[in-house]
């Protein structure tokens, strides 16, 4: 569909169905759209309705781009750090969720599935500083940009990236196994270290995850990930940890006692600053 935009003189592509007629037009500039519009109808707008829906799709086209600017980093295009709340309390409503259908006996096949848990990672690139002295900040960026398309190609739509600043960014997994998650975000470091970045050559990154529980807060939630993440780059970098594998093994130690709310949050400003 978004081909056919492309080639057609003003965006818009009809197609006569033998019912209906199709329109399909490209929201924003159809080589760099932003989303489609396809519309059925019983019979063949007039030009004065089609250029009233070309001028509506301008405007919602310059609505998406102000939501992506408010929304997403400036540099990588990921969420960026204020969506962050609000997606961390979408995907514990979805963890919780998920417990409550683990323990129920009636689950079908979509039950089961929905009944794997979620996951957050915190993903920092190795020696990042050294980059950046070496080859100056314009590589370094490119850098940042390369590793933000990778995840885009290495996770599903479903799961949610972001870049918190720096070389620091974070991954949220729903609905997947403890197996499967290890997995998905070992080939993410994998693909990373094998590709070949511009002038700089190798890059490689380090990432702590675990798995999101409802009873805990966001702040001890990415204190844990980051925990693991601290072990990964302490202990040779270019590798991936999840925290509850390192307290069974114990290789960290975990948390017994509640922090403060206002140590809470400063654990999460030392994470993210």
């Amino acid at each position: 569909l978004l081909e056919a935009c492309m080639l057609s003189s003003n965006g818009m592509v009809t197609e006569r169905g033998d019912d209906d007629i199709r329109i399909v037009s490209a929201v924003g500039e159809p080589t760099t759209a932003l989303a489609i519009f396809d519309a059925r109808c019983d019979a063949m707008p007039s030009d004065d309705a089609c250029d009233c829906v070309k001028h509506l799709l301008r405007i919602y086209a310059k609505h998406l781009h102000l939501l992506d600017y408010a929304e997403l980093d400036t540099l990588t295009k990921l969420n960026n750090r204020k969506t962050f709340d609000e997606n961390f309390d979408h995907f514990i409503e979805i963890a919780e969720l998920a417990q409550r259908k683990e323990g129920d006996e009636r689950r079908d096949e979509n039950d089961e599935k929905m009944s794997r848990p979620c996951w957050i990672g915190v993903v920092d690139i190795d020696k990042f500083k050294r980059i950046n002295d070496n080859f100056g900040h314009l590589f370094g960026d490119e850098v940042l940009l390369r590793v933000a398309e990778l995840m885009r190609k290495s996770f599903r739509a479903s799961d949610k990236l972001f870049r918190f600043g720096g070389e620091e960014f974070v991954v949220m997994l729903r609905h997947v196994s403890p197996e499967m998650a290890h997995m998905v975000l070992d080939r993410f470091r994998k693909t990373v270290e094998e590709h070949e970045f511009p002038q700089v050559g190798q890059v490689t990154c380090s990432m702590g995850y675990m798995e999101i529980q409802p009873n805990l807060t966001p702040a001890e939630i990415l204190g844990k990930a980051d925990q693991a993440l601290y072990y990964c780059k302490e202990n040779g970098r270019n590798q991936i940890q999840c925290y509850g594998t390192l307290v069974a093994q114990g290789l960290v130690e975990s948390a017994t006692a509640a922090p403060t709310d206002a140590a809470l949050q400063a654990d999460i400003d030392a994470l993210f600053d």
